[in-house]
């Protein structure tokens, strides 16, 4: 456990602030469901502030975080998480302050980011004289297919927190700390992250248009196909696919039910222990596709074809309607 005080001084005077902060561990990704629902990490980061000296009359203060750096694995930069994944949850307070009365803390988690500061505790609880005060928060890393595109190995970021005391419309910095690089950290240690694998899209087939311009359209199957556009590298595996839910128009609150699409692929050749299960009708579930028995890591290309039957929906608003497909890798 490392713990590392920043002490920064005002105007000469004989008081001052010091901001910290400690980490207690990481969260561990081990299973396909942790890394799709997110983990939290029980009392991740404490925050300790403490101040001896002459009163400057902090009356009114607020704490903020943010994070330095998207989360960097360890062992390849090549891989990250952003840093707008990230949340902190106040969990609990220790105060041996002169001052007895206990900060009013927001309890729900709080999204961090690398860009600006967020606030954590907005207080008039006086910051004067025998101040001892320590913070502890949870920190979650939501869950998804974010996750699912990252190898093994440590993730880390660094916290920045900025104490600041407030006097009418202004804010003064009194205390500043940025922790060592991985104090902010998780770790993915997924069974399915073996060898080298990966999953592209290529030839264009980040997206996918179907469109529908006269009366006679709705009455036949619209469709988008993209020949090579899948390319998939790993050893046994499950491919599967999911949707991030219903049409959504650019223009109006009209919706297209997601279950309209269907996916169909097909490959271009042989390959040994393949197993194609399309065609399927989209969901907001991950359903598998592929099944691929083998020991030899292969890269296989698939063509796809996302389509809706005749008759399958009524004229709607002009408009683009949008959702988003995703393809994951499952062990086996």
């Amino acid at each position: 456990m490392l713990k590392i005080f920043f002490f920064l001084l005002f105007g000469g005077a004989s008081a001052q602030y010091s901001l910290g902060s400690y980490n207690n561990g990481q969260s561990i990704f081990n299973t396909y469901a942790e890394l799709m629902s997110g983990m939290t990490y029980v009392n991740q980061v404490s925050i300790p502030i403490q101040y001896y000296g002459t009163s400057i009359g902090v009356n009114e203060w607020r704490l903020t975080a943010r994070l330095t750096q998207d989360f960097i694995n360890d062992n390849n930069p090549a891989y990250a998480v952003a840093a707008e994944y990230a949340y902190l949850q106040y969990n609990s307070q220790s105060n041996s302050s002169s001052n007895a009365s206990p900060v009013n803390v927001p309890l729900q988690a709080i999204a961090l980011n690398k860009y600006s500061e967020t606030t954590l505790i907005h207080s008039n609880v006086g910051l004067n004289p025998q101040l001892n005060r320590l913070f502890r928060y949870n920190l979650y890393i939501k869950g998804g297919n974010h996750l699912l595109a990252c190898t093994n190995g440590m993730y880390k970021s660094a916290y920045e927190f900025r104490l600041y005391k407030i006097t009418g419309q202004t804010q003064q910095l009194i205390g500043s700390f940025t922790s060592v690089m991985g104090d902010a950290r998780f770790q993915i240690n997924y069974a399915g992250n073996f060898g080298d694998q990966s999953v592209t899209l290529q030839n264009g087939a980040q997206q996918f248009n179907i469109s529908y311009t006269t009366a006679a359209d709705y009455l036949s199957e619209r469709s988008a196909v993209i020949n090579n556009a899948l390319k998939i590298k790993t050893y046994n595996y499950q491919l599967a696919v999911q949707a991030s839910g219903d049409f959504q128009s650019s223009l109006s609150p009209q919706i297209l039910p997601l279950s309209v699409l269907k996916l169909d692929i097909s490959v271009n050749q042989s390959y040994n222990g393949l197993q194609i299960l399309t065609p399927v009708i989209l969901s907001t579930t991950a359903q598998p596709i592929v099944y691929r028995n083998s020991s030899t890591p292969q890269d296989i290309t698939f063509n796809l074809k996302f389509y809706i039957p005749a008759n399958s929906i009524q004229a709607v608003p002009a408009g683009t309607y949008t959702t988003s497909v995703f393809f994951l890798i499952i062990p086996n």
